[in-house]
C-alpha cells in the first residue's frame, strides 16, 4: 500500500510500466493492492482485453461489467494515469494550479481516470472514450470536483471524450447479472459441454423456446438427457447468454423456478458471434 506520494513513488511505478501498454500488456497505474479502497476491491479477469483488471470499487466493476459486455468494446485500460499532464501547458486559473503538486512532498500530482476505453465506430473504426466513476456524495468534496475538472481540460487537450458516471447511471441488477453471466464466458473447464455443445445447444433452445418452461426444469432435462453434473446446466445456460447465443432481459433479478416467458428470451441470428466455449 502506498503509504506516501513522492518522487520515488512516482519513479518506482513508471520503472514498473504502470500506466504503459494496451490489450493483454497494459500495466493499470494503480492496483487493489496500493490503495485502501471505497467499498470492495476486486481483481477479476477481463477477456476483452485479456488479462486481471483492477476494480477499486463496487462501482468501478459495475461499470466494467457494462464495458466487457459490449461488443464495441475492444479495450479496457483501467486507472489510467494522465503521465503528461504537466508537459500539455494546460491553462489553469491559481486555485486549480495549487492541486498539481502534493503540498507536503512537492511531487507532481498524478491524475488517473477510471477506465480509457478503445471503442470502434460503426466504419469499425477505433476511438477512445476516458470515463470518471464516481458516488454522486464525493461531489460534495471541492477536491472531487477540482480533479475532475482538471482531468476533463487534460482529455479536452487530447481530443478525447471525457464524462463521468454515477450509480445513477448505472443499472446495477444488470450490471450484477452481467457479471453472473460472465462466469460461465469460457468453459474449457468444462469437457462433458464442450464435447456435445451443438447437440446441447439445440436442445436447451428448443427448451427455452417454450414461455411456459421453467429454467430449472430445462436445466435439470439437459442434465438426464445428456448425464451431465448437477449444475452443468445452469453454467450452459449463462455461457449462452454470456456470448450471446442467447439474449434475455437481463434488467430484472432472474428467478429460476419462474417461467421463461417472463424474460423475453430471444435466439439471434448470430454472424461472427463471441464464443468462448473453450478458451
Amino acid at each position: 500500500m502506498i503509504r506516501e506520494w513522492n518522487d520515488t513513488t512516482i519513479k518506482r511505478f513508471l520503472d514498473e510500466g504502470r500506466g504503459a501498454g494496451i490489450g493483454k500488456d497494459y500495466k493499470p497505474w494503480l492496483r487493489v493492492q496500493d490503495i485502501a479502497s471505497q467499498g470492495r476491491s476486486t481483481r477479476i479477469y477481463s477477456f476483452t482485453s485479456q488479462r486481471v483488471v483492477h476494480m477499486l470499487s463496487d462501482l468501478q466493476l459495475y461499470y466494467f461489467y457494462l464495458l466487457e459486455f459490449d461488443d464495441r468494446v475492444v479495450d479496457i485500460r483501467e486507472n489510467y494515469p494522465a503521465l503528461d499532464f504537466h508537459e500539455l501547458n494546460i491553462p489553469l486559473d491559481g486555485e486549480l494550479t495549487k492541486k498539481l503538486f502534493n503540498s507536503k512532498t512537492k511531487a507532481p500530482h498524478v491524475f488517473e481516470v477510471s477506465f480509457l476505453v478503445t471503442r470502434m465506430d460503426q466504419q469499425n473504426k477505433p476511438y477512445y472514450e476516458a470515463r470518471a466513476i464516481k458516488s454522486s456524495s464525493e461531489f460534495e468534496k471541492k477536491t472531487t470536483i477540482q480533479r475532475l475538472e482538471l482531468l476533463h481540460r487534460y482529455f479536452e487537450r487530447k481530443q478525447i471524450d471525457f464524462g463521468i458516471v454515477t450509480e445513477k447511471e448505472i443499472n446495477k441488477q444488470f450490471a450484477r447479472n452481467i457479471g453472473w453471466i460472465l462466469t460461465a464466458y469460457d468453459l474449457h473447464d468444462y469437457p462433458d459441454l464442450i464435447g456435445n455443445f451443438h447437440y446441447l445447444k439445440q436442445d436447451m433452445l428448443n427448451d427455452l423456446t417454450n414461455p411456459s418452461e421453467s429454467f430449472l426444469k430445462a436445466f435439470a432435462r439437459l442434465e438426464m438427457n445428456y448425464q451431465l453434473e448437477e449444475g452443468l446446466g445452469l453454467i450452459f445456460f449463462k455461457h449462452l447468454l454470456a456470448t450471446k447465443q442467447l439474449t434475455m432481459d437481463l434488467s430484472q433479478k432472474i428467478n429460476l423456478s419462474e417461467q421463461v416467458e417472463k424474460y423475453n428470451i430471444e435466439i439471434p441470428i448470430l454472424e461472427g458471434d463471441r464464443r468462448a466455449i473453450g478458451g
